[in-house]
This record gives C-alpha cells, structure tokens and sequence, in this order.
C-alpha cells in the first residue's frame, strides 16, 4: 500500500472517530438544511402546535410519599403501612410523612384531602390552580387484575414484575409485555407529517438514548444540555476556522460530494452529510436571538437544564417565520437516584428523597414559567414516568421494589386539580396490596399513552391499538385528565 494510500485511509479513520465522540448518532436520521431562514427574527408562532414531555424519574420513585392522604383515618392507615412517621432519633426506620408538615391540596373530583410532599412547593400551587393532576395507582398491567389472580396466575402478572430494566422497558413500550418500539415513537410516526422540517426529528431527547422515543420511521434526535455538539478537528458552525481543521473540513467536502457505487460507503456519506447539515440548522437557531430565554432555572439541577434546553427547543421549532416549523413534538428527560433502598429518609444524605422532590419540583416550577413566557402553556403535557413504585413498609433505612404509584401530569390543557384513578386501602397485606405493601394498580400505562397520544391527534382506534396492544382489556381508553 503507497503512503498516498495509507495517509488517505488514516484521514477517514480520524473524521470517522470525530462524528462518534461529537454523539454522531444523534443525526442518523436527519436531511436537508435550513439555510439563512433561521437568522430571521420570529413574528409569531405555528398554528396548532403540540409537545409532550415525558419526564421519567429513574429508580422506582417512592410515590406513595409523593402524595399522601391527609383525612385521619387514611393517613392512619398509610403510616401504620409506612412504620410510623418518620423521627431521626425515635423512629429512624419509620417512612411515613409528619402529616403536619405535607403541602394541603383538595381534589376538586372527590373533594377528599390529600397532601404533597413539603419538598414539592413549586407544584403545590399547579394544583391549586387545575394545571397539575395525579393519577393515582398507575403501573403496568396486561388486563385489570385481583390479588387472587395475582397469586393463583402468574401468566396475568406484567414480566419481569420487580426489574428495573424490564419494567422501565414496559412503562416506555406503553405495554406490559416485549416491543422493538416506544409509544412516544409510535405516537410521533403518525403525526410527523404535519411537521415542516422534516429533517428534524419529532422526538429530541435530551437524556441520551431511550427506547421511549423511537417509532418505526423515528429516531430520537440526541442533544446535551449545552446544545448540539461539535465535531472535534473540523469547521463547526459559528466557530472561526483556519489552519488544519479548515483544510480538512474542505476535504471532508469533497468526500461527502462524490458519488460512491459501495452501499456502505454511500450510506455513510450520505449520513454524515445530513448530521453536518443538521447540526449547523440546529446550532445556528439556539445560538441565534430565537434561542434564548428570560426565565431563571434553578442551578446546581441537572433535570432543570434538560428542561431549559426543552423549553428553547420548543421556542425556535415552533416560530413560524423559522424554518423548522414543527407541529408535533416528543421531548425525554430523565433523573435519577430513585432507587433508595438505603438512606430513604436521612437528612444527612444528599440524595435522599426530600432532596430529589425538590429538585424535580423546582424544576417543573421553572419550565412551566418558561412555557408562560413563551405563551405555549396551553400547547405543552409534561408528564412523569417511572417503573415502579416502592414498598409501603420499610427495609429498615429505606424502601425496596415494589408495582403501582402516582405520577403526575402538568399543562394548560390539563384538567388538573384532581386524581384520578382509586386512591388504594394501603393496608399491608390488605384487598389489593401484598404482604409489604406491593399495590395492584387500578389504572394502566396504556391507559395514561393513549390519553396522552388522543390529545396529540391520534384518535383513530386501530391506531391507539398498534400502540397500546393491551388498551381492549381496559374499560377506558380515556383518562379523562386532558381537555
């Protein structure tokens, strides 16, 4: 092999090695490019837009101490399940709430008492105001359920019941069972069209890879907190470039505007073309005036600067004098630290539960304010996830695997205020509860995507079926929280 030859191949070698450490896979299926449309300044925004945000809370979240009820008699009953009320010095194995010290909330369908977590003050008043609901004894279910079928059937029961892997999986398939998709992905196959900017993908996460977001036509568009990366060693844009990294992005050029008989050779060009395209369309708007916000985001909280980037996203996809012009749009952002099996309640320990609500609740507090200045609340669903709820009664430090929970849904069309689904008898061992407190769920993920995808246009019946396979074992395939 000549010198010629070899230097050539080291060359492509190097670029290739670029695109990956740069995230190269978050452009895999991208075309075309924006071109000078993006430096406009925006006059006003897309007719009809709509975004979810699935929120999805890593671990188990220990949601029975999210929301709790604040009427004696059931709050009796919850801290019996929970060993007592919580007490560094008296009671440090005890996980139930001081029902002094919970946020009061009032569901406005029952009229029952409940109270949020005290860490959660940022989402106290987006109850109040009919803009947050919870949904009460949600998990994943292939049909409805009883504690006796549960015990004589284990064929009824969801796979793989207490993993966290598999069950994380079925909570982002939208179905209790085995999928190559996720029903953000399947729900965004079906309304992409509507989308100006094709090349941009519908579903953008800013969490890394998911199994959520991807459909059969869509793959998640992958972003980090500060924006679209760069390539390292060439030309990036709105970067100066001279030197060694101009002469190569020149020759990178000329690579990609040949005409290659090898399938795998073209596709590779072909691909690289289109992140570089994307990436410039992409970095260009965010770092333009269209990119940037007023709202202040709480620092030191990682699941905060996810949501800033969402809430900039959304504001440059969605001005119509820009040429992304999205309609639709599924955003992922995740945090983790929720699997406590130790340290649940301690003060001292910088991840405890307290610790993590508040976070999530200050920023939630923050992209909702975000979403006011850019006047997309009544156009935005935030909503949580997770895969699985913990043991009502305690491990001794902490909280262990466990099914049902509550999540929580917030925006301008939500008809917040209210829980739905049954608040469960959290008696140990009880109707529908095991022996340490594992609840059956009331209500499934099937039914809470399909209520969600309706709201984003997918009304047709056979369609929320593909999605949601398990949806006809349900009496509803309607939650009734979206207007």
């Amino acid at each position: 092999m000549t010198d010629s030859r070899k230097s050539r191949r080291a060359f492509i070698r190097q670029l290739a090695g670029s695109v990956c450490a740069a995230g190269g896979a978050a452009f895999l299926p991208q075309l075309g490019m924006l071109g000078t449309a993006l430096a406009q300044a925006p006059r006003g925004t897309v007719p009809g837009y709509r975004a979810l945000v699935c929120l999805y809370l890593a671990g188990g979240n220990d949601s029975w101490n999210m929301v709790v009820p604040r009427d004696q008699a059931r709050f009796d009953v919850y801290a019996a399940a929970r060993g007592g009320v919580y007490n560094a010095t008296s009671n440090p194995a005890g996980l139930a709430l001081d029902l002094g010290q919970v946020l009061p909330i009032t569901d406005a369908g029952s009229s029952l008492p409940y109270g949020l977590h005290p860490a959660m003050t940022g989402l106290k008043p987006l109850f109040d105001q009919g803009r947050l609901a919870i949904l009460s004894n949600i998990g994943t279910l292939r049909r409805p359920i009883t504690k006796a079928e549960y015990t004589a059937n284990s064929a009824l029961r969801p796979p793989q019941l207490y993993s966290h892997n598999d069950q994380e999986n079925q909570w982002q398939y939208g179905r209790a069972g085995t999928s190559a998709l996720g029903w953000g992905g399947q729900v965004a196959d079906r309304v992409r069209g509507q989308n100006i900017y094709q090349p941009l993908s519908p579903c953008i996460s800013i969490a890394g890879s998911n199994r959520f977001q991807v459909g059969q036509q869509t793959i998640p568009y992958q972003m980090g907190t500060g924006g679209v990366a760069n390539l390292s060693g060439v030309c990036n844009p709105g970067a100066s470039c001279s030197g060694f990294n101009s002469q190569r992005t020149a020759a990178m050029e000329l690579l990609l505007a040949q005409t290659y008989d090898n399938a795998f050779q073209a596709e590779y060009a072909a691909t690289l073309g289109r992140a570089r395209e994307l990436q410039d369309a992409v970095k260009t708007a965010l770092d333009g005036p269209n990119g940037s916000l007023t709202t202040t985001f709480p620092g030191n909280n990682n699941l905060a600067d996810q949501l800033r980037m969402v809430a900039r996203m959304i504001k440059i996809s969605r001005e119509s004098d820009l040429g992304i012009q999205h309609r639709r749009q599924v955003f992922y952002v995740r945090m983790g630290g929720f699997d406590l099996h130790d340290n649940l309640m301690n003060a001292n320990f910088a991840g405890n539960h307290a610790n993590l609500l508040g976070r999530v609740s200050a920023a939630m507090a923050a992209f909702w304010a975000a979403m006011g200045e850019l006047g997309a609340q009544d156009e935005v669903t935030l909503f949580t996830m997770s895969e699985f709820a913990r043991t009502l009664n305690s491990n001794g430090n902490g909280s262990d695997h466990a099914w049902g929970g509550v999540q929580f849904v917030l925006g301008g069309q939500v008809n917040g205020g209210r829980l739905y689904g049954p608040w469960p008898d959290q008696t140990l061992n009880g109707p529908i509860s095991l022996s340490r407190g594992q609840t059956i769920p009331a209500l499934s993920v099937e039914q809470m995507g399909a209520t969600l995808a309706r709201w984003m246009g997918v009304t047709a019946g056979s369609d929320l079926n593909t999605i949601f396979p398990n949806l006809p074992n349900f009496a509803s395939s309607d939650l009734g929280f979206m207007t």
